[in-house]
């Protein structure tokens, strides 16, 4: 086997682009505005991935670098590349990304640094996304977060949320731009708990709330139920701590109470909406569980730093117990 190179998967690009056009007779449009790396643990399913990095090409082209990384020290690097096509509706000509495969051991991380950076589309930003907490933890990955511009994790895969949160603090404080979908999973619920208060009525009562009660799936509340109370405490000023309880679905967020004097207000997230309820009136307001790919989808669309992601960050690891 020839040692994988960029030169080598370069090459193995313009090839398949020159395959690729010699038996498309409708015309083909290449597209890249940004180079994407996606990290993930090999025995994540490879069909959920791919779906993943097809979904996000339609609204982001990229030149797509996933990195699948297995246990162990050997130093071998496979690689493989892809052209990934469809037809905008009503349209003959083809849009097309390409997307290169890299496959190593956890002891060849070392090698993966010099590969990927000779393959960034050159002068485009630099998105990782790292599917794996696994991955962001070790210190062998830290040369891959210091090529991107822009760091996506997800403290949602995570076995314990505050661990995470303090690593995604601590690569912060480094200088690292991170954002997390954990956080990102919860902007339907800060939208909708938001627009409650834009009622003169409701906004005049915020300094009153006294308690907030979050409940969350079975088992321990994870990390978006922690953004969710460092959010709500952020913005009502409150000095009482968030209650969280077990609720009776297994549902990440399942229903949140305000409390206080003169103020009861609730959001129930029930089927496809989420019930607002306040002093016994209720309506239902749309409401979307976003899946993994829509949820990167909507970071590759922030630009710069999150500043209340920022500021909420602390206040979430210091109600996990961090």
């Amino acid at each position: 086997m020839s040692a994988v190179t960029p030169e080598r998967i370069l090459k193995d690009l313009a090839e398949l682009w020159t395959g690729h056009g010699k038996s498309d007779d409708s015309g083909t449009l290449r597209a890249c505005a940004m180079t994407l790396l996606i990290a993930a643990d090999e025995e994540e399913e490879a069909s959920v991935l791919g779906e993943m990095v097809i979904e996000v090409m339609h609204s982001h082209p990229s030149r797509a670098i996933v990195l699948r990384i297995r246990d162990g020290a050997d130093a071998a690097l496979d690689s493989r590349v892809t052209a990934l096509c469809w037809k905008p509706f009503g349209r003959r000509q083809q849009i097309c990304c390409e997307q290169v495969e890299l496959r190593s051991s956890e002891g060849g991380l070392a090698e993966l640094p010099r590969v990927v950076l000779g393959l960034i589309a050159p002068d485009l930003p630099v998105v990782l996304v790292c599917r794996s907490m696994h991955l962001f933890a070790l210190h062998g990955f830290d040369p891959l977060l210091r090529l991107a511009g822009k760091v996506v994790v997800d403290s949602r895969r995570a076995e314990r949320a505050v661990d995470a949160m303090e690593l995604i603090a601590r690569q912060r404080e480094r200088g690292h731009v991170i954002d997390d979908l954990g956080w990102t999973a919860i902007t339907e619920w800060r939208e909708a708990i938001a627009a409650a208060f834009d009622e003169p009525e409701i906004l005049a009562a915020l300094p009153r709330v006294r308690h907030v009660r979050i409940a969350h799936g079975r088992g321990k509340p994870g990390a978006e139920a922690f953004y969710l109370g460092a959010w709500l405490m952020r913005g009502i000023g409150m000095q009482a701590g968030v209650e969280f309880t077990t609720g009776s679905e297994a549902l990440p967020l399942e229903r949140v109470e305000l409390a206080g004097d003169g103020v009861s207000m609730s959001f129930t997230h029930v089927g496809g909406a989420l019930q607002y309820r306040r002093e016994g009136v209720a309506c239902n307001l749309p409401f979307a569980v976003l899946s993994d790919w829509e949820l990167v989808r909507e970071e590759l669309a922030i630009q710069g730093h999150d500043a209340t992601f920022e500021a909420v960050l602390p206040g979430a690891i210091a109600l996990a117990g961090g």
